[in-house]
């Protein structure tokens, strides 16, 4: 009897052949690709010095620029409030939020009418003050006949005691006749007596009067005073912001009214590093422009300058004005703007990229050679350095490869007879200053 596992081992064995077969003959043209191979061409390998990118310095003049950032705020405003209680009985020309007022126009009337009243009375009062003090001067006078006569009767009645004394002591009088003459002087003294009292009175009693006239009159100038106050008046000419009244509204002191803006001009107080507080000036011109508004922009000049920086921030403030009448559209006040002011200008001088300056030194291309000069840097704009050194107008500043370069090292410039497909050197464009920073 046949195994039956025969003709799977007999299916193996062929499957080892053909694969035994397989790599036979791979090895075998492996080989003679190997045998009949075409060696390449030897050649050798030439390392380029680094291409480079270069500028070409020239003289130009720059004009420093400080920038800052803040809220454009109306010159002058003013939150009106009223001085007097009193019921508001009329808005004038029904005035509201975006009405345009001048300067001393009414624009609210409250009822005056207690205030009248008050200055009435306080004239009431001193006019009878006033009458009373004619009456004091009319007093006066009689008094003043009354003091004449009294004394010229006691002096008739002190000579009459004298002669009746001396009779007296003669024999010649009864002692009865002297002591009522000595009565009579006596009352005559009495009654002089009690009419310089009354005159000695008269003169506070007039002061009295007078200073009673004074608070009258006082009394009526405050009440003046208020009736005024209830006639509110725009303090300069503007713009109503906002209204807080409307008429049968009853107003205490120091209510809101209204909000008055003059937006004529505008104030824009921006801060700078205290570093350039000596290069910034009074009147200099300055460029202002909205966030996210391009094509809109302003120019006013620097109005004042604080004098002492901020010590947290090292900041200081300098106030930008806007005369919104010489501008082609009014800056609104509450717009967040950027100002540039303008500084002091250099001019012919050299500006050299930030990035082509390493620790004092720059690359000049001469030829086909990098040359190193030392620089050193006055100010910084932006992306560019004011600088005065070993550079002159015409050189070429490198600006590629610094890590790789070294003071008399080879290089090719873009535009060279190594590469003539190439743009040629770099020349600067910018021939005004960029912010400056300290």
């Amino acid at each position: 009897m046949m195994n039956a596992n025969t003709p799977t081992r007999q299916r193996l064995i062929v499957s080892f052949a053909l694969i035994i077969l397989l790599i036979g003959c791979g090895t075998g043209i492996a080989g003679l690709l190997y045998i009949t191979r075409v060696e390449p061409p030897h050649r050798d390998i030439t390392v380029l010095p680094p291409l480079v990118e270069t500028i070409l310095l020239e003289s130009e003049d720059i004009t420093e620029q400080f920038v800052g950032y803040a809220t454009a705020q109306p010159d002058r405003s003013a939150n009106i409030a009223s001085e007097v209680s009193g019921l508001v009985v009329e808005r004038a020309d029904n005035i509201k939020a975006g009405s345009i007022v001048e300067e001393n126009q009414i624009l609210i009337r409250l009822d005056n009418r207690s205030y009248k009243h008050a200055l009435e009375q306080a004239e009431a009062k001193a006019a009878a003050d006033q009458a009373s003090i004619a009456e004091l001067a009319a007093e006066a006078r009689k008094l003043d006949q009354l003091l004449g006569t009294a004394e010229k009767e006691l002096s008739v009645a002190a000579r009459e005691k004298k002669r009746l004394s001396d009779l007296l002591e003669k024999g010649r009088a009864a002692k009865k006749e002297f002591d009522f003459a000595d009565l009579a002087f006596r009352q005559t003294e009495r009654t002089l007596q009690e009419y310089q009292m009354q005159m000695a009175r008269i003169g506070p009693r007039r002061d009295g009067f007078f200073a009673s006239i004074q608070g009258h009159v006082a009394e009526a100038e405050i009440a003046k005073l208020d009736i005024e106050r209830c006639v509110i008046r725009a303090p300069f000419g503007g713009t109503i912001d906002a209204m807080f009244v409307e008429v049968g509204d009853h107003l205490v002191p120091g209510g809101p009214v209204l909000r008055l803006v003059d937006t004529t001009r505008v104030e824009i107080p921006i801060r700078l590093p205290a570093s350039v507080h000596a290069r910034v000036a009074v009147g200099a011109i300055c460029d202002v422009a909205p966030e996210g508004m391009p094509g809109v922009s302003w120019q006013g000049r620097v109005a004042r300058i604080a004098p002492l920086a901020d010590s947290q921030t090292r900041t200081f403030a300098v106030y930008v004005e806007i005369d919104n009448e010489e501008q082609p559209h009014a800056l609104l006040p509450g717009m967040f703007v950027k100002a540039v002011v303008k500084g002091p200008t250099h001019t012919q001088r050299l500006l050299i990229p930030r990035g082509a300056i390493r620790e004092g030194m720059v690359f000049i291309a001469k030829g086909k050679t990098a040359v190193q000069r030392s620089v050193q840097v006055e100010r910084l704009f932006e992306d560019r350095a004011l600088v005065a050194g070993d550079v002159q107008p015409g050189e070429l500043v490198i600006l590629s490869h610094l890590g790789q370069l070294k003071n008399s090292a080879a290089i090719r410039l873009f535009g060279s007879e190594l590469h003539p497909g190439n743009v040629g050197a770099l020349s600067s464009g910018r021939t005004d200053g960029a912010s400056s920073l300290p």
